[in-house]
């Protein structure tokens, strides 16, 4: 049960995908293998929210994992039996050829062939995680999956353990433990396969949609080029959970805007968002980054995309504001020292150089491409790219005021920063290379966007 558990959530969240994401024009196997990965971080993270709500209202572990198991499985049924009919979305303009792809598809495949065997390895040889795993993330999800004892996961008595986290990533693991009776590690483990398995999924298909297998095989290769990845696909903390559900946000908002600004699609990314909010407090940073273009763009629309959100933000809210111990994460002394906002972007910035190692570097990857293709178009939507833009831009300024010593921060956390951003901005710059040159003439409609047309007067003119 300990690995099971993880694939009931997947199951349960696959009605809810099924049910609010628009029906994509493509193949089988690039639907599937997308609703199949959005399930799972969907049901990850309505299990776990719902698991932590009930705890919070006092019933056991045991109880609340079987019955938030029941509630969402049941919840996704009746939507999906309501709205089997969903709406399609129009086929993708061409995608740009790619001249021997079968090169990028041997690269994509024993790229991933090797990626998950290192992840395999590097788990069996260090089964506990990372520090952050065992000294954050598993040991609070211990108090959680004890009768009684989930408070000592907010005790501020707990100081290196983060007690302010929030608690998605612990909840998660603590289901799976108590459904199964047994504190195994396989659960944590478990966990960290599935949900780095879930991110090069729906990046993959996410590719796939729009410029089809070729450049999904050259995107995947790219992704499978940085280096954080690897040591944090198997490090049990919650930095790559988050990442997936960052990356599902914006692809299932996309979906949306394909469908005309889908209100089910946009429901979909708000929780999807939402759960990001409640696994750390970067992905709160998200959610706030997400709002104000989606809230731009779509207007109105934007919400469904609340409504879709309300439910586990409030449960994050209310756990920061209720549960939560103080804690300083920001300093005016710090804001009022420049040197620290030169510091954090140099760090960023080294961060992007040590992406990868030379010659297996994404960069330098993407841009042989952009080389290759030179693109001449304007990448199309630009909305996710300001989203991503914006969440880095907030990790700097959180470096910047934080009251810690910098480059200790930087050192220990600014590749993972990089990470949770860096799928979408890889996924962004791969659909501008895959973009097919116009024809002499033609200009390509926006997606959602309704055809003008001459009076009549001046028609017969």
């Amino acid at each position: 049960m300990n690995v099971l558990s993880w694939l009931a959530a997947g199951v349960a969240g696959w009605f809810w995908v099924e049910a609010l994401l628009p029906r994509v024009t493509a193949p089988a196997w690039i639907r599937h293998t997308f609703a199949a990965s959005v399930a799972l971080i969907f049901g990850t993270g309505a299990t776990s929210s719902l698991f932590f709500t009930l705890l919070w209202l006092g019933a056991s572990p045991a109880v609340s994992a079987w019955t938030s198991d029941a509630l969402i499985l049941a919840a996704g049924v009746a939507v999906w039996l309501l709205r089997r009919r969903a709406r399609h979305i129009a086929p993708a303009e061409p995608a740009r050829p790619v001249p021997l792809a079968w090169l990028g598809g041997i690269a994509a495949v024993v790229c991933a062939v090797a990626f998950f065997a290192g992840v395999y390895v590097v788990l069996t040889a260090s089964p506990q995680g990372d520090w952050d795993a065992w000294t954050v993330w598993n040991v609070r999800a211990r108090f959680l999956a004890h009768d009684g004892l989930w408070r000592n996961a907010v005790s501020p008595e707990l100081v290196l353990s983060h007690p302010e986290y929030p608690l998605l990533w612990p909840a998660a693991v603590a289901r799976a433990w108590s459904q199964s009776g047994n504190m195994s590690q396989a659960a944590p483990q478990a966990g960290s396969f599935f949900l780095s398995l879930a991110l090069v999924l729906i990046f993959a298909a996410g590719l796939a949609v729009r410029g089809g297998w070729q450049w999904a095989a050259l995107g995947v290769s790219a992704l499978f080029m940085t280096t954080s990845l690897w040591r944090s696909a198997p490090g049990q903390h919650a930095d790559l959970p988050l990442a997936a559900m960052i990356l599902a946000s914006v692809v299932s908002a996309l979906l949306s805007q394909r469908a005309g600004w889908s209100g089910t699609a946009l429901a979909l990314s708000g929780a999807l968002a939402s759960m990001a909010a409640f696994t750390k407090n970067e992905g709160l940073a998200f959610f706030v980054s997400l709002a104000i273009p989606i809230a731009a763009i779509a207007r109105l629309r934007a919400l469904w995309w609340l409504a879709g959100a309300g439910p586990v933000l409030m449960l994050s809210l209310a756990f920061r504001f209720l549960l939560a111990p103080d804690a300083q994460m920001v300093s005016g002394e710090s804001f009022r020292q420049l040197s620290r906002l030169w510091a954090g972007l140099q760090g960023m910035a080294t961060e992007f150089w040590k992406l990868g190692d030379f010659p297996a570097h994404p960069l330098l990857f993407v841009v042989l491409l952009f080389l290759v293709f030179r693109p001449n178009r304007p990448c199309r939507p630009l909305w996710p790219l300001v989203a991503a833009a914006l969440l880095l831009a907030a990790d700097v300024v959180f470096l910047w005021g934080s009251p810690g010593n910098l480059a200790d921060q930087l050192r220990t956390a600014g590749d993972r920063l990089l990470l949770q951003a860096w799928p979408v901005l890889l996924l962004c710059m791969f659909w501008w290379l895959a973009q097919a040159e116009p024809s002499a003439g033609a200009e390509p409609a926006q997606p959602g966007a309704r055809r003008k047309t001459k009076p009549a007067s001046v028609a017969k003119r």
